[in-house]
């Protein structure tokens, strides 16, 4: 028996498989019988059953060499069992079985050294086992067990899961990178974190989220800088002078009319409802509540629905326990002692033209002592003595504010007592809000709201579920008002308050000083010179040139302490002198209350002359400035319609307000020589243990920005009814009481003198506030002017020598004159503007766009929950 080789090369492979698609399938079968010409059925079953099989073989063996070539080795092994499985055991195909048997076994190795690269070690080993079990010398499976027994070519950590997890780290980079790209950066931060979590040392992650947090950085970056740009420019925009916009809106309050139901809708149409003539002569009840329904459905002009037009009357009987004739009139013809049926009674006379319904019911009910009442359905007539009402259950649908928005949120009324309280009343002490206050029952806001007290009613609110046992009256009321409350969006309003002061403060002086020293006259030495200080501005060595060219002036002496002799515009005030400050700034600007001298204007140019018997000086004094002020605080506040809101921005002031009087000894404590002074002259001084004035109790001031408000929203959503307070309270600086306490003591050359022991201050402060508290009504985003202050002062001094001042030209030389203007206006403005949940505002170009019309179908109807939420914004 010739062998096959075990081992081909690819061209020998390829070569046989090209041989086997073409060779034909011939079966021969022998024939058991002699001489017979043709098969029996049953060999003719079982040659056709092999054909096929073959046939399925062959298929299978096809699609096995398609997935081999793709490089997909494990189908191929598959398809190559299942042709071995399905092929005959029989010589005629002992060829075809030796060919799968061959690919079988390369399929195999190879799909073994795949599983090798991957870690599937176990299953590498079993397909490299089953090929030496079909032939035990195959190279290629004898070489995968030897690969799989080297530690140095097969990784023996390796398993199969860190492959597949290399995969998805691989895949993850690249969806990550993906997003990056696509500026996602918090989808890709998340992938990377995805990565680490499966390989925890994976730099590449690292490294991305290193450059998506800098991608971030730079959008934070970017993000400050249009903030920080934006506010800015609201500061800018701040002193914007708003110009009101035209009134376009109907601001009568009187919109379109609004669909009721039960037993609102009855009473609405009885008052519209008119009955052009009414001519009843010795009626009944019953005739002309007949006569009524007729005409109502008639003249019902509020419903398009032929089917709903009219009102549905009912004429009840007196209850049996209820007394039927108790209290009512005996001797009354029509009354209900006549008749124990109330559609009996008879109306005698009644004639009526244009008449509403209700006012018809009225008279009727008046002649024929009975009354009607209205429920969801029907106008029913009952005795006069019947006042009770049946209770009923009612449950609505709220939204979660709903108690907020009836008028119980934080600092609402709950009881008509504190609903009369000042509501910018402190809260104690000035320090703070008075907290959170609990929330009214839900029982005593719809009290407030106009909801009658029934005896056995009671109303709960759980969630978003009101739950109400009252009579139909007040559930109808009930019914109004949660309907008024759901259809309303919700609303907050926004008030700036705006405090512009600009202050221009103009100062011009222009004057000049003389200094004449002693000069003779004549031959008989008559002297002439300037004059003396006298109760006139004083002047100093510092005002004027001392010394020129080297020349001492006389009547200017060395001494800083001692006054200008020989001047001649002493009497001219200047500087200082001439232009006064308000006593609080001079004050605060002297906080040691010591004597401070008024110093004259600065010199800007002087004009020597010396001369052999006397010396002259000039000093012309001027001065010009321009100081202005321009303040702006715009303290601003959000805050739901009817509740109050204060916002605070504060420094807490904390300062002395009384004082410990300072404590003197009664003796002197020691005493002190210095022997080292001038000349070996000593001098002695006292040493004085005082304890000065020492605060004991305090006080706290805010100082900052306080804005209180309250406001409340219009029916029309328009005007707003507006109460607040805006406080701007600043610190000035301290005023000191106190005086220095001084002793009396001798210099080191035995001079006396005095020494200052202890300052001895006490000091209190000085606040400046700005406050407007009023109450005023305002359009929705219009801005209005609440206060303001105007002023001017105005200072003018002019001062002259005499004789020599009034000497033409020549004498404004001798003359002083100076002006100061001083011009501050304050103003203040306040804005209130509608806002929607979302912070945009209800009208303009920021404006929110407005509800879908099945939204605000679905909120009429009085559905609840997240459908009366506003759509969230846009990403």
């Amino acid at each position: 028996m010739q062998k096959t080789p075990t081992h081909r090369t690819c061209s020998t492979v390829a070569a046989l498989l090209a041989v086997a698609a073409v060779m034909p399938v011939t079966l021969t079968v022998a024939n058991a019988g002699e001489g017979g010409g043709s098969y029996s059925g049953l060999a003719q079953k079982e040659m056709i059953r092999r054909q096929n099989a073959v046939a399925t073989s062959d298929k299978l063996r096809d699609e096995g060499r398609e997935a081999y070539a793709k490089g997909d080795y494990k189908v191929a092994v598959d398809k190559y069992k299942a042709a071995l499985d399905v092929l005959p055991d029989a010589p005629m195909v002992q060829d075809r079985r030796t060919y799968l048997t061959q690919v079988l076994a390369d399929g195999s190795s190879a799909l073994g050294e795949s599983y090798r690269k991957v870690g599937k070690y176990d299953e590498a080993r079993q397909l490299a086992n089953d090929v030496l079990a079909l032939n035990p010398n195959n190279i290629q499976a004898k070489t995968l067990i030897e690969y799989l027994d080297d530690p140095i070519r097969t990784n023996p950590a390796l398993t199969y899961q860190h492959t597949q997890n290399t995969d998805e780290v691989r895949r993850k980079l690249y969806i990550a990178e993906g997003n990056y790209n696509l500026g996602k950066f918090d989808d890709a931060h998340k992938t990377y974190e995805d990565v680490l979590r499966l390989d925890p040392y994976n730099k590449a992650a690292r490294r991305g989220m290193e450059v998506v947090a800098q991608a971030r950085a730079d959008y934070y970056r970017a993000a400050y800088d249009q903030t920080r740009a934006q506010l800015l420019a609201e500061v800018d925009r701040a002193w914007e002078l708003a110009v009101p916009p035209l009134v376009t809106e109907d601001l009568t309050g009187n919109g379109p009319a609004v669909a009721t139901s039960g037993a609102t809708a009855i009473f609405t149409k009885l008052r519209t409802i008119n009955i052009p003539v009414i001519d009843f002569d010795n009626t009944s009840v019953e005739e002309a509540i007949d006569f009524l329904r007729v005409r109502a459905a008639e003249y019902d002009t509020t419903e398009i629905d032929p089917a709903k037009k009219g009102i549905n009357f009912v004429i009840r009987k007196p209850r049996a326990s209820g007394g039927a004739d108790a209290g009512v009139d005996a001797d009354a013809g029509a009354g209900l002692g006549a008749a124990a049926n109330p559609g009996a009674l008879r109306i005698d006379q009644l004639s009526l033209r244009n008449v509403p319904l209700s006012e018809v019911l009225r008279y009727i009910c008046e002649k024929t002592k009975l009354r009607f009442k209205v429920d969801d359905y029907a106008v029913t007539l009952v005795p006069a003595t019947e006042t009770g009402e049946d209770l009923i259950n009612r449950t609505f649908n709220v939204p979660p504010d709903f108690l907020a928005r009836l008028g119980g949120g934080e600092g609402a009324s709950g009881g008509g007592a504190a609903a009369a309280d000042d509501p910018f009343a402190s809260g104690g002490g000035g320090t703070g809000g008075a907290g959170i206050k609990p929330r009214p029952k839900i029982g005593d806001l719809l009290k407030e709201r106009g909801v009658a007290d029934v005896a056995g009613a009671s109303a709960t609110l759980t969630g978003s579920k009101l739950v109400v046992r009252n009579t139909p009256t007040n559930i109808d009321m009930i019914e109004s008002l949660v309907q008024s409350v759901v259809t309303d969006a919700p609303k907050q309003v926004k008030i700036s308050t705006k405090f512009v002061e600009i202050s221009q403060e103009n100062t011009d002086e222009l004057g000049f000083d003389w200094i004449v020293s002693p000069f003779g006259l004549s031959a008989n030495q008559v002297f002439a010179s300037g004059g003396t200080v006298g109760n006139g501005q004083s002047r100093t060595n510092a005002d004027f040139i001392g010394e020129i060219a080297g020349v001492t002036i006389p009547g200017i002496p060395a001494d800083p302490s001692t006054d200008v002799s020989n001047i001649m515009t002493a009497g001219n005030r200047s500087g200082l002198g001439a232009i006064n400050r308000n006593s609080i700034d001079a004050i605060l600007n002297n906080s040691d209350r010591s004597d401070t001298s008024a110093s004259p204007a600065p010199g800007i140019a002087a004009l020597t002359g010396l001369f052999s018997d006397g010396q002259v000086q000039m000093i012309m004094r001027g001065l010009a400035q321009k100081k202005g002020t321009d303040l702006m605080t715009a303290p601003s506040i959000t805050a739901r319609s009817g509740e109050k809101a204060l916002i605070e921005i504060i420094r807490e002031f904390i300062y002395p307000t009384e004082y410990e009087p300072p404590e003197l000894p009664n003796s002197i404590g020691s005493s002190f020589t210095n022997g080292g002074g001038l000349g070996g002259i000593g001098g002695g001084a006292s040493s004085f243990p005082v304890t000065p004035a020492t605060p004991t109790s305090f006080e706290t001031r805010n100082t900052g920005i306080t804005l209180e408000i309250e406001p409340t929203i219009g029916g029309n959503d328009f005007v707003i009814d507006l109460r607040f307070a805006p406080e701007i309270v600043e610190f000035e600086g301290f005023v000191n009481y106190g005086s220095p306490i001084q002793s009396p003591a001798t210099d080191f050359l035995g001079n006396p003198t005095t020494v200052t022991i202890t300052e001895n201050r006490i000091e209190m402060p000085v606040f400046s506030t700005r406050r407007v508290t009023t109450a005023l009504t305002i359009y929705d985003g219009y801005t209005v002017a609440v206060g303001g202050l105007m002023r001017e002062d105005v200072q003018t001094v002019e001062d002259s020598v005499p004789i020599f001042g009034d000497i033409p030209i020549v004498g404004r030389l001798f003359q002083s004159r100076a002006e100061n203007r001083i011009k501050s206006n304050l103003i203040i403005f306040v804005t209130a503007q509608i806002i929607d949940a979302t912070g945009r505002p209800l009208r303009g170009v920021d404006a929110a766009p407005q509800a879908p019309a099945n939204e605000a179908a679905m909120i009429g109807g009085g559905a609840a929950g997240p459908d009366l939420l506003p759509p969230p914004p846009a990403q």
